[in-house]
């Protein structure tokens, strides 16, 4: 008796393969970015936290204006903390967009005032359902953790919608 081993290995094969396409279509689609715009406006105002980067702990402020289309622009403030006080001060411009899952990317612009040997960064993440937290990852800095409050006296107008 002889056994086609070529037409057998293709039979187990396509069961493999279609199992292997099934979860990768998982895995690509939960990596996509949102595709849909909210209105900005919602996260207007000024931003103040931390982020981890590779001098240590670093203070920063961000200022934003959101606009209706989704469209966000401001600036991102860094500054010594008490932790870290050997830090620099420096300021970029910043340009993103904010979308209807309260995700929030923003991409760093030109430097206001740029300290010897610093990058500008960009912040990727989200805005939580009170509007008051902003939370994510900084990518220049391997990912590091930053989270940002909203600092109180400017906030969200209902009636901008």
């Amino acid at each position: 008796m002889r056994i086609d081993y070529q037409n057998k290995s293709r039979s187990f094969a396509r069961p493999i393969l279609g199992i292997i396409m099934f979860l990768s279509a998982g895995v690509n689609e939960a990596s996509d970015p949102p595709t849909m715009l909210g209105n900005a406006k919602r996260v207007s105002g000024k931003w103040a936290g931390t982020y981890e980067c590779f001098q240590g702990e670093v203070a920063a402020t961000l200022t934003l204006a959101g606009h209706k289309n989704g469209t966000v622009e401001g600036d991102f403030l860094f500054y010594p903390t008490s932790s870290n006080p050997k830090t620099a001060t420096g300021r970029f411009i910043v340009t993103g967009s904010y979308y209807i899952d309260r995700s929030l990317v923003l991409g760093s612009g030109a430097w206001v005032e740029q300290p010897e040997g610093y990058i500008p960064v960009s912040l990727k993440g989200k805005v939580n359902a009170a509007f008051d937290t902003f939370t994510g990852t900084v990518s220049e800095c391997f990912n590091a953790n930053f989270i940002l409050k909203r600092v109180p006296g400017v906030h969200y107008d209902q009636s901008l919608n």
